[in-house]
């Protein structure tokens, strides 16, 4: 059984870092120079990031931000996708061809993830596979060197990857990470209006990557009250602003709100007892996205219903705080936990519903049934190992329950008639 909130107190030990810097607001993209040339000393820096970010102007704000400061820049761009190993290794490749001494990270999650590889591989010999997450020493610190430092700027809210100690890119068909403290930001600039382009479906993406992050945080065995309530808080961020950012990208309020819960789930994500996050959602979505071609932040909302539902039994008392958050009616407080559960899975369902997303699979993929369920053997001798789901998800895993909860995934157990 779960423990309550005196015996998590009780047992508390703590211990995890952060970016060195945070700075959020609008604008600070132009003080972005001045900041660098204030806290750090940086002579030449490369620019990682993509042709949609040149495209939407906000290059140019990096770019001209450091008119005057005597930095020297050299761009990177990736390919507009996930990046996978063919990226990943040319990253590594400029990075011990080239002479530069700082990396500034422009874009989403790729590109930021590109930019703590680069600044990790000028640093570090090798190919990027000798440093990602796999058997047998999955958990293993594999970062020997410091990066040089890196300067993180997100222009999607949600993937907080510019809080976060890990970078992802795709190899053989399945997601794979390189984590390490070591990969911290030195610099975190947040600033909203970066996100104001951001195209709709790509706004609902890393919008319910945010939400993942948060509501699994809280889903993991080993929360406790330091996250706990940034999570909630973020929860109802999501909640009450990214329908409005998804409806009217330049909603200022709705998108600076939206800024922030990333920046709080990023730092969630992070904490080494949630780790990832480390539960049945991210195990599954970051499995089956790239085999099924669906953007990772859709893959995560698709799963979030399950992971809840999935869990039920054991996460009871935190969710029905998160849904007494959501919409404080005083009805709530009397509910039983499976009925606040129901409710809180309802509301995620209606979320989805509000940024236009089907929740069954089935309907966000043009790929068979066979490809998705091939995992189901992958994901219960080797894929949750990885993720230590043993440790962080309250349930456990069998091929009988592993099996239902892809066929409520396909199908879409909480779809309704309105889809």
């Amino acid at each position: 059984m779960p423990k309550d909130l005196t015996q998590i107190i009780s047992d508390l030990v703590l211990d995890w870092e952060n970016p060195k810097r945070i700075v959020f607001g609008r604008g600070q993209t132009k003080n972005l120079g001045s900041i660098l040339n204030s806290y750090m000393q940086v002579k030449s820096a490369v620019i990682v990031t993509d042709e949609n970010i040149e495209k939407a102007g906000i290059l140019e704000k990096v770019t001209s931000s450091l008119n005057g400061t005597g930095i020297k820049t050299d761009i990177f761009k990736i390919p507009v996708h996930e990046p996978d190993m063919d990226t990943a290794n040319n990253v590594a490749n400029y990075a011990h061809s080239k002479g530069f001494d700082a990396v500034i990270g422009v874009g989403g999650g790729s590109a930021m993830d590109m930019g703590k590889l680069m600044a990790m591989m000028k640093t570090n010999p090798g190919k990027p596979l000798d440093y990602c997450a796999l058997p047998p020493d999955a958990l293993s610190e594999k970062v020997k060197n410091r990066p040089v430092p890196e300067i993180l700027i997100p222009t999607t809210a949600g993937t907080g990857s510019e809080q976060s100690n890990a970078l992802v890119f795709i190899e053989n068909g399945y997601k794979t990470w390189i984590t390490s403290n070591k990969l911290y930001a030195t610099l975190a600039l947040v600033d909203p209006e970066n996100t104001f382009t951001t195209p709709p479906n790509a706004t609902r993406s890393s919008g319910m990557d945010a939400m993942s992050h948060l509501l699994e945080g809280l889903v993991s065995s080993l929360h406790n009250p330091v996250s706990d309530g940034t999570i909630i808080e973020g929860v109802k961020l999501v909640y009450d602003y990214l329908p409005r950012s998804y409806n009217n990208g330049n909603d200022v309020e709705a998108r600076t709100a939206l800024s922030l819960a990333s920046t709080m789930g990023g730092w969630v994500l992070s904490l080494p007892w949630i780790n990832g996050p480390a539960t049945i959602g991210h195990c599954l979505s970051e499995g089956f996205g790239p085999k099924l071609n669906i953007p990772h932040g859709l893959a995560c909302g698709l799963m979030l219903p399950h992971v809840i539902d999935f869990n039920r039994n054991f996460i009871g008392e935190r969710m029905k705080k998160v849904l007494i958050a959501l919409e404080p009616n005083e009805d709530y407080f009397y509910f039983t936990t499976q009925e606040a559960i129901d409710v809180l899975i309802k509301k995620i369902v209606e979320l989805l519903k509000a940024v236009e997303i089907n929740p069954a699979v089935k309907y966000n993929t043009k790929e068979s049934k066979d490809i998705f369920f091939s995992m189901i053997d992958y994901v219960l001798n080797e894929r949750q190992y990885l993720y230590n789901l043993p440790a962080y998800n309250p349930r456990r895993l069998t091929k009988d329950n592993l099996t239902n909860l892809f066929e409520d995934i396909w199908e879409g157990k909480f779809t309704t008639n309105e889809f």
